[in-house]
Parts: structure tokens; C-alpha cells; sequence
């Protein structure tokens, strides 16, 4: 991380609503194949600095099994919409109620290797929030610093991401989090 980095100001003020404008101009890139499913960034501040719940799969998933993940999954026939699906996901994994998310809107679509294209988007918690896994579905619930994202990611391809609270954050949610980065860096100066 650099020292411009290191200094940047990641506050609600800083990051809340210059995101939200900035997202507005995101251009949603739509693939032709692949299952849709969608994932939920939700930030929230703590000690005056964004950060975002993220989650350990369980271990008995069919899919994905262990991997740190951003909350979220398959768009339902009955979701109304791909953010009414992550929302829901967001729900039914960490226990988050869809009315404390304030939702600021998505990043790019990306298609990943093992056929899914996932549909992201940032939401806000406003309100006190303590996750309740479903441990049928998430082995950890775990919050970081949107700051832990922002240095070089390491480790060797196709398993390069960033370790944070002891957790490998790599492939799809580590692409995710970049996209994310590089907006916050845009709407906080650069």
C-alpha cells in the first residue's frame, strides 16, 4: 500500500455518497451464458473507516466449499431482480434484514471460470449489525477493512488475493473488491 493510500481518507462521509454518484455512471455488463447469481458488498463504518462483511463457505457446499466469499448466490426464478437477490442471499447466509441495507448500486457483471456470472452490489449498513451464520451455508461471518484491500495482491496466480483476519480473499470476490477499490480510490481523490 502506499503512502497516498495509507492516508486516504475512508470514512462514511468520504466514501458513502460519492460512491452512490459514481456507481450511477457503472456500466452493467450482461453475459449471454452462465448462471446468474449476485453478491451483496456490504459496507458499513466502524471506528470512523469503511469496512465490509465478508464470509467462509461452509465446508459442506457443493460449490465453492471453504472459499471466502462476499454474501450472496443464484438468482431465483422468484427474485424479482439480481439486487433483490443478493439481498435475499444476504439474509438468509449472515442474517442481514433487507431493510437496514441501503443500496448504492452495482459494479461490472463478471463471468467466472467454474460458469457463473455474478452481479455485484454495494450496499450501506447503516444501522448496529451483528451477522447470524447459517451454518448451513457459512462457516465464519467476518468484517475487514475496506483499507486491507487496497496493497498489491500476492501469492501466485490463479491463487493471488489478500490474506485478511487470518482468510485468503482471492478469485472472483478479490476481483470484486478491486473493481471496488478502484472506485473508492477515484471518488476519494485518486
Amino acid at each position: 500500500m502506499n503512502s497516498r493510500d495509507a492516508s486516504r481518507d475512508l470514512s462514511e462521509a468520504a466514501v458513502r455518497e460519492p460512491l452512490r454518484l459514481k456507481l450511477r455512471d457503472r456500466r452493467v455488463i450482461r453475459a449471454s451464458s452462465g448462471t446468474a447469481s449476485a453478491v451483496l458488498v456490504p459496507l458499513f463504518s466502524y471506528e470512523n473507516e469503511t469496512h465490509l462483511w465478508l464470509v467462509r463457505r461452509a465446508s459442506s457446499l457443493r460449490r465453492h466449499s471453504g472459499q471466502v466469499a462476499l454474501p450472496g448466490g443464484k438468482v431465483d426464478a422468484t427474485d424479482e431482480s439480481a439486487v433483490a437477490a443478493a439481498l435475499r442471499e444476504a439474509e438468509e447466509e449472515i442474517g442481514l434484514p433487507r431493510s437496514c441495507v441501503d443500496v448504492l448500486g452495482p459494479l461490472d457483471d463478471l463471468v467466472t471460470g467454474t460458469g457463473f456470472t455474478i452481479s455485484p452490489f454495494v450496499g450501506w449498513i447503516a444501522v448496529p449489525f451483528t451477522p447470524n451464520p447459517n451454518p448451513a451455508e457459512v462457516a465464519r461471518a467476518f468484517a475487514a477493512p475496506l483499507r486491507s484491500f487496497f496493497g498489491r495482491a500476492g501469492g501466485i496466480p490463479p491463487f493471488h488475493g489478500h490474506t485478511v483476519d487470518g482468510e485468503r480473499v482471492w478469485g472472483a470476490t478479490g476481483k470484486v473488491l478491486r473493481d471496488l477499490v478502484a472506485l473508492v480510490r477515484e471518488v476519494t481523490g485518486g
